[in-house]
């Protein structure tokens, strides 16, 4: 045991006077946001702690929380030691509302079924009502070509970290209208879909760009929120393609570099 003891001390003191390397700075952001509506808190997410009006905003409307922008009165963000508070204030009939349908979520970056309390909720999708489904044109194969080219100066210009994810709408002439990113694919699509309602910007006037694969919980939170056509830059899972083809949704995806619709 002594001998034992000897030897360990001696270890220590040589890996202690080993030359010590430079640690690197972590570029990528990620915090604890939690999420209340009314002083209920909802879900507990982590996420890249900017734009966080935006993805409180989307992230309530995607999961089904509320159904309108216009039922928030105020989006109130809070600072803490271990993470951020966004506190939603809304109409006093949604919150009726919701303790019909409580849940709480604790979800890590990138998870966006957390905390779902059946397998029917996990795989409900909104099916739009006949008034809901509005005539749109398809972006063409060139158009969506362009705007996937079009990212890497995009997210130059923006200082964009890399690693984040990014989810962009674009116009019909490959335009861009509005971006934001993530460290989660699914928080990067939150926040875009917060930031097209609160400036009520059309979602079938134009497409989404998402930089990752396309999973049924990116569908189902596209289609709460009527948009018409997503592509993301690899290929989907064939539970997406079917939610996509349910939801009237089209789906276009890259795969191996070659863009192709799915649904």
């Amino acid at each position: 045991m002594e001998n034992f003891i000897i030897e360990h001390l001696s270890c220590t003191k040589q890996i202690a006077e080993l030359p010590q390397k430079e640690l690197h700075q972590a570029q990528l952001k990620e915090a604890a946001i939690a999420i209340s509506i009314n002083g209920i808190s909802q879900a507990v997410m982590m996420a890249s702690p900017e734009h966080l009006k935006d993805f409180a905003l989307g992230f309530s409307l995607s999961e089904g929380l509320i159904h309108s922008v216009n039922e928030v009165l105020d989006i109130i963000v809070h600072s803490h030691v271990s993470g951020w508070q966004v506190d939603i204030l809304v109409l006093a009939r949604v919150q009726h509302r919701l303790k019909q349908r409580r849940r709480t979520m604790a979800g890590p970056s990138g998870c966006g079924l957390c905390g779902l309390d059946s397998i029917e909720a996990a795989m409900s999708l909104h099916q739009p009502h006949q008034k809901e489904v509005k005539s749109f044109q398809l972006p063409s194969d060139k158009i969506i070509i362009q705007a996937r080219d079009a990212l890497p100066s995009i997210l130059k210009k923006s200082g964009s970290v890399r690693g984040n994810h990014c989810a962009a709408f674009f116009d019909l002439s490959a335009k861009m209208i509005a971006f934001r990113e993530d460290v989660g694919r699914h928080s990067a699509l939150d926040k875009l879909l917060g930031c097209l309602s609160h400036k009520k910007l059309l979602t079938y006037d134009g497409f989404a760009l998402i930089t990752s694969r396309c999973s049924h919980d990116l569908i189902a939170k596209a289609a709460r929120l009527s948009l018409t056509t997503l592509v993301t830059l690899a290929q989907p899972t064939d539970l997406a393609v079917n939610s996509a083809r349910k939801s009237q949704i089209a789906l276009f995806c890259f795969q191996h570099g070659q863009l192709k619709r799915y649904a």
